[in-house]
């Protein structure tokens, strides 16, 4: 299908780079997912006709996206089930990404509120794009607690906006709305605005959220409390973060918040479980599976910090030096752990997902590649169902898709691995850039 569209599609310059750089990866991943072929076309046309004008300048003249460690503004994702043996044939996987909307004229950020009601607009959405009449209710109001008395055209100084799109298989579009407050101002640039900011980038104090999930809805209250609770307990460098907040672009009764968040320290196996379980605070037997298979994925992509060691994260030795390998970092962290907590209305407890920042901590893509397949592995045995996929399956999809490079030759492809508990389960996620400047 990519093939086919390249030859029809007239391209300016700009267009023809990002096509290359994200149409050619993403359409891979809708191919493998089995998504229908004119669910891929249509999934394509939005893209080419919607979002890669929203990509930067295309000769680099801009600065680096905040979206990924090596400043691609483009984040890929898919999440593969778990052990089914019914799957063969069918759709078998969810595919996203995540940009953050960028000026290909200017190089400068383009409004976040902007784009979405332009995303969400008969024209925008081209028909495809799932927007209920409540849609965009929570992220006004997450906007307007985050940047008070700011309008729609304005960007906040230091303030980051990306937008999500999720592809379903029946070629409909969801969007979703991620946010990163502006960092806290140094004493003699404060002005009235920033006074009235609740909460900044870093800001150790959860307990201002609660005006907020009361604004968005009610009963996100019980969660928050109960995360609070935890973090109230915890030493100062152990205590999450705030980094970024998100809300899924739905109606309110189906919504959610996420609010995503890195302590200062604390990245050893230990630490992990005591963040994911609230220390000791979620119990299930579901949370003890998601730990299980939690614990494959670490000890398989991080074997210098395996569970029972309780060791640090480190970067990995070079086998030739013995130097450490340097991870370029840029503008955007990838020290230690990030978290995030989901918050459901109707849902006391708060949903956790841990990132692990494979990028920087692994050796290469196709060590990644082979932890993750562990996983499944794993999870096959345990439900005693048949392999659905030969030897190696997990390296072929993602050197397929990403075959700009090869797998053994450093880590990048892989931004981070993450695996969430979903309530009654556990989810595995992979994040992928496309490394769009190398």
């Amino acid at each position: 299908m990519y093939n086919t569209l390249s030859r029809l599609l007239p391209m300016a310059p700009q267009v023809a780079f990002f096509w290359r750089k994200l149409g050619k990866p993403f359409a891979s991943m809708l191919e493998q997912a089995s998504f229908p072929l004119n669910i891929q076309c249509r999934c394509l046309i939005f893209v080419y006709a919607r979002v890669l004008g929203m990509m930067g300048p295309h000769d680099g003249s801009g600065n680096p996206s905040f979206m990924t460690y090596d400043g691609s503004p483009v984040e890929l994702s898919w999440i593969i089930p778990k052990a089914d043996p019914t799957r063969k044939h069918k759709v078998d996987r969810q595919i996203r990404f995540a940009i953050e909307p960028i000026d290909p004229r200017t190089g400068g950020l383009l409004p976040g509120a902007l784009v979405l009601d332009y995303l969400a607009s008969p024209v925008g959405s081209l028909g495809i794009v799932d927007c209920q009449d409540d849609a965009m209710a929570w992220r006004r109001t997450l906007e307007n607690f985050l940047f008070p008395g700011t309008v729609g055209s304005q960007i906040r100084d230091g303030s980051k906006f990306f937008v999500g799109f999720d592809f379903t298989s029946a070629g409909i579009i969801k969007l979703k709305a991620y946010y990163i407050p502006a960092p806290k101002p140094t004493l003699g640039i404060r002005n009235s605005n920033a006074r009235q900011e609740s909460v900044h980038l870093w800001d150790p104090d959860w307990t201002r959220l609660r005006n907020l999930v009361m604004q968005l809805h009610p009963s996100l209250i019980k969660p928050l409390d109960k995360l609070i609770s935890f973090i109230d307990g915890l030493d100062d460098l152990y205590k999450p973060r705030i980094e970024i907040f998100s809300v899924d672009c739905v109606g309110s009764n189906v919504n959610r918040l996420k609010i995503y968040c890195r302590p200062r320290e604390g990245a050893s196996w230990s630490d992990a479980c005591r963040v994911m379980t609230l220390g000791g605070r979620i119990s299930s037997p579901a949370m003890i599976d998601a730990l299980a298979h939690l614990e494959v994925l670490w000890n398989n992509l991080f074997p210098s910090s395996r569970s029972t060691s309780n060791r640090q994260l480190e970067l990995p030795l070079d086998s030739r030096s013995g130097a450490r390998l340097s991870k370029r970092n840029a503008q955007h962290p990838t020290r230690g752990l990030l978290y995030y907590f989901s918050l459901h209305p109707g849902t006391d407890i708060p949903l956790p997902k841990i990132y692990l920042p494979v990028s920087r901590y692994c050796r290469n893509d196709l060590q990644i590649c082979r932890a993750v397949e562990q996983v499944y592995k794993v999870d096959e045995k345990r439900n005693n169902t048949t392999p659905a996929c030969p030897e190696g399956w997990v390296a072929r999809e993602v050197a397929n898709t990403f075959n700009h490079r090869n797998l053994t030759t450093r880590t990048g492809i892989h931004t981070y691995i993450t695996l969430a508990y979903k309530g009654k389960g556990w989810e595995m996620t992979n994040y992928f850039s496309p490394e769009v400047w190398s």
